[in-house]
């Protein structure tokens, strides 16, 4: 009996092994759907230098650049990255049977850096010039960290390949507008860009973005979340552009100095945004969103983000330490989206602080540390006394003073205004300073000390 339990448990564990042996049949399953694309460029544009240093190089002048992509719809609609096709004077389609399609462009995305084409599949006399077999998106968002995914795209421009690898990790930010990636170690070579990500049930999760390897070589590499990917591909296909949510306002991580709870703290507000005109300001913590914790910051920005302009999102906040609730319209995102301020302001600083000789120090002695005027507001802090208030409180050297009690900081004099104006009685009262860190915002009350102590 003994052994027969131990045969059956072996057993088990064989057709389990068996079963990731070979992803042949899979990948017999899927090759279809994916697609190379070769383009001849005119130019190169030097603001895909940063995507270059990344990913593929689409495109040196007179050559042919080569990426990957894969059909969304039976009628010819197919899926790829921007920058494949950035600046082409000629698109071509391959299929796996190395059919070559001429394709047009239906519409671009430069956030997501998604771009849908369409090759012609039916004939003017009505004769179907190619079967199409579209993928199915999966849910990225359930996706788990060690979870197995298939890579397919054409790298060097040796035809469609696959590889196999896990996610390694979510919800990346590696710079390249603002979107969170899939991180994954399966081999993305030059020419995978535009291609998907598979999962083991053959759903798309992914759409190959980018890699961090030495020499072009396979490394890490990164895809765009299937959930953003097909939003961005079903508007692009209706309406040739992406509208996107709006909120009006920008966030990040930080605390209520009154009561201690954690949120999302608003760093920046439009004041013709719905949120402005609804009584919002900035350094209010919001604590949750349409009923959802406020934990994880990229997710909320995806979630507003996809959000249809005009439908209502219900907001739970803290204002000085008192709870209130609100609910503002979702308007369309303007055509120059607003930037990030404070995010700007700390990559000025850290370029400042770490060797350039450019701009005045001021030493603030009631706090016992030195500082420099931020851009485009805000002190960045460049060194910190082993005596000042400020040590043991989590603020480093790099990061920026963006307010003094609720007070915006610009100059080193605002700072000593809001110092001169807590003097009550003889005596200092706490200032409460909102301290933009490397990844979060936060704020910290720190008591200024005489210049004799």
């Amino acid at each position: 009996m003994r052994f027969f339990i131990g045969f059956m448990v072996a057993i088990l564990f064989a057709d389990k092994a068996a079963a990731v042996d070979s992803y042949a049949d899979l990948v017999e399953q899927l090759m279809p759907s994916v697609v190379n694309i070769s383009t001849e460029k005119e130019t190169v544009a030097d603001t895909d230098a940063a995507v270059d240093n990344l990913m593929l190089n689409p495109a040196l002048q007179g050559r042919e650049a080569l990426g990957s992509g894969f059909f969304v719809r039976e009628d010819g609609y197919i899926l790829t990255n921007n920058h494949v096709i950035k600046g082409a004077k000629k698109i071509n389609v391959i299929t796996e049977e190395n059919e070559i399609y001429a394709a047009k462009v239906i519409g671009i995305d430069t956030p997501s850096d998604l771009a849908v084409l369409k090759i012609d599949v039916v004939a003017e006399d009505g004769k179907t010039l190619k079967e199409v077999k579209p993928v199915v998106f999966g849910n990225a968002d359930a996706a788990r960290i060690g979870d197995k995914v298939l890579v397919f795209g054409n790298p060097y421009g040796l035809g469609v390949s696959v590889s196999q690898g896990i996610i390694s990790a979510k919800s990346r930010d590696i710079g390249l507008g603002g979107q969170q990636y899939l991180q994954t170690d399966a081999a993305i070579n030059r020419g995978n860009s535009g291609g998907p990500m598979f999962s083991l049930d053959g759903e798309v999760i992914g759409v190959n973005a980018a890699l961090f390897a030495s020499q072009g070589a396979s490394g890490i590499g990164f895809a765009l979340p299937s959930n953003v990917a097909n939003w961005v591909a079903n508007q692009l296909i209706e309406s040739g552009k992406v509208r996107r949510g709006w909120l009006g306002f920008s966030v990040a991580n930080g605390l209520d100095s009154y009561t201690g709870k954690a949120g999302f703290v608003i760093t920046e507000i439009d004041e013709s945004s719905t949120a402005y005109k609804e009584g919002m300001r900035v350094g209010e913590i919001i604590t949750a969103y349409n009923d959802i914790p406020a934990t994880d910051v990229a997710a909320f920005l995806s979630f507003t983000e996809t959000m249809q302009p005009g439908e209502s999102l219900r907001l739970k906040a803290l204002s000085y330490g008192e709870e209130f609730r609100t609910v503002i319209k979702i308007q369309d995102m303007p055509a120059d989206k607003l930037q990030d301020f404070t995010a700007q302001a700390l990559k000025n600083s850290y370029q400042r602080s770490l060797g350039s000789e450019d701009g005045e120090v001021y030493y603030i002695s009631e706090f016992k540390i030195a500082v420099k005027e931020a851009d485009p507001r805000g002190l960045a802090i460049v060194k910190i006394d082993k005596t000042s208030p400020l040590s043991g409180k989590g603020i480093k050297i790099g990061d920026i003073i963006l307010e003094a009690d609720r007070a915006d900081i610009y100059t080193a004099e605002n700072l000593l205004d809001s110092i001169r104006n807590a003097v009550v009685s003889g005596g200092q009262q706490p200032i409460s300073l909102l301290i933009q860190g490397t990844d979060n915002i936060f704020y910290s009350n720190v008591e200024p000390v005489s210049e004799n102590d």
